[in-house]
């Protein structure tokens, strides 16, 4: 499996390359206000993504505990790094290539 690095605000966030599962389908979904197949940057950055007591990024909905609300800054970045051939559209394909089962998991050093 290959994975990549990316430092939002001081954590560096793990990204997961090929995973798929029904859970990145439920954060898809979540993240897709307008159900139109893709994800724009507004709809990424006006949904509430929350970082869990164990650092992992995920939906506030589908985290058991929520911890701290990410800024939008830090939603922007991590728009920016998902959204691979800057067309400002996040795929459900683009999605799963970052996303593990549990959202994002971040590791804090």
């Amino acid at each position: 499996m290959r994975m990549r690095l990316l430092m939002i605000c001081g954590v560096v966030v793990v990204l997961y390359a090929g995973v798929t599962g029904a859970e990145q389908g439920k954060l898809f979904e979540k993240l897709d206000i307008d159900k139109s197949g893709v994800i724009s940057r507004e709809e990424f950055v006006s949904c509430p993504l929350v970082r869990d007591s164990a650092g992992r990024i995920q939906h506030q909905e589908l985290c058991a505990d929520p911890a701290t609300v990410l800024s939008i800054e830090e939603k922007n970045r991590l728009f920016d790094t998902i959204d691979t051939d800057k067309k400002g559209a996040v795929t459900r394909k683009k999605l799963n290539r970052f996303a593990t089962p549990d959202g994002f998991a971040p590791i804090r050093f």
